[in-house]
């Protein structure tokens, strides 16, 4: 068991490196988890049907994001000594794979959580008629969590709360066992957004030279210079030529920046590659194209709303004639 336990961590830890290089996101839990198994009565033993309560540990991993929905595997260990009031102790190995519904899943929401189904196998070693035995049953769980984010991507994950069935010692027609399980730990996120190191290189349209401006007649007020048309383009998002910027849709929350160019005005108003621009001049935008029609006819000072992980703040930028 202890061995399992060190290739699980192990194998968590690497997942976690892996995905913060490659998969656009993944959630990691591990924490302590109690178990309460019900151990049926054995009517030619004239023994009454009683609860063990087991003591172990949960992991989870969740990816394949699409929406609000990802694919969980989770796998989890108990154990009690003394069981049933004998020597023997029992155990249980569980291993399960299901979808998960993701909640308030924003990063504005520092409390978010999931519910999930689960179905797999449960290795377990119980104590049954002064003896020890080894059985394999089905397991099937379904329950929810809830995780409190205390940085961008490390939070507490309460949960998740299960019912899981499962079958044990069927071959002594003994009824199904109705189980719970409680767990609680620690959550870690990798992935989710773009960096500017990942982001693609940004194409450039070569601008025309012009020939220098003559000198206005005396006496005559010089008229400003007209400012250059945009050239910045990219094929990561719809491009924001006002700012400098490629976004993608954020569910009808706002513009995600995927792609920036560099010495732009977005990047020269401390914007990044993965802000999201919530509002223009206060009025909120929920999508690329509401931003692209703000900015449309915009001069001048604007001012641009932008949230970064759970901080939200505005900056201004001079737009010129268009």
């Amino acid at each position: 068991m202890k061995k399992l336990v060190r290739f699980a961590l192990a194998a968590f830890f690497l997942l976690g490196i892996a995905a913060a290089q490659n998969l656009p996101e993944v959630d990691i839990f591990g924490g302590y988890s109690y178990y309460s198994f019900y151990m049926p009565a054995n009517p030619s033993a004239a023994t009454v049907s009683q609860r063990l309560a087991l003591n172990g540990w949960d992991f989870s991993l969740a990816l394949l994001r699409w929406h609000h929905l990802s694919a969980e595997a989770d796998l989890s260990g108990h154990t009690l000594g003394d069981c049933v009031s004998t020597t023997f102790s029992c155990s249980n190995l569980s291993y399960m794979f299901g979808p998960r519904y993701n909640f308030r899943d924003n990063p504005a929401n520092k409390i978010t959580g999931f519910f999930h189904v689960l179905a797999g196998g449960d290795h377990a070693t119980l104590a049954y008629n002064g003896s020890s035995l080894t059985d394999n049953s089905v397991a099937v769980a379904a329950g929810a969590a809830v995780d409190y984010w205390l940085f961008h991507h490390i939070g507490i994950q309460l949960g998740p709360v299960d019912y899981v069935y499962t079958r044990h010692l069927s071959d002594f027609d003994l009824p199904s066992q109705n189980n719970f399980r409680a767990a609680a730990g620690v959550m870690f996120r990798f992935g989710g957004a773009y960096s500017a190191e990942s982001a693609p290189k940004v194409k450039r349209t070569s601008a025309s030279v012009s020939a220098p401006e003559e000198p206005p007649a005396r006496g005559a007020a010089r008229q400003p210079a007209a400012q250059p048309a945009p050239t910045f383009t990219s094929s990561r998002g719809m491009t924001i030529a006002q700012l400098g910027v490629a976004v993608v849709p954020q569910e009808f929350d706002g513009a995600k920046i995927v792609d920036m160019e560099p010495g732009g005005v977005g990047e020269m108003s401390s914007m990044k590659v993965g802000d999201l621009i919530k509002s223009v001049d206060g009025k909120p935008v929920r999508t690329p194209m509401e931003l692209l029609a703000e900015l449309s006819d915009k001069t001048g000072k604007v001012r641009i709303g932008i949230q970064r992980g759970d901080f939200t703040t505005e900056t201004l930028i001079l737009i010129g004639p268009h």
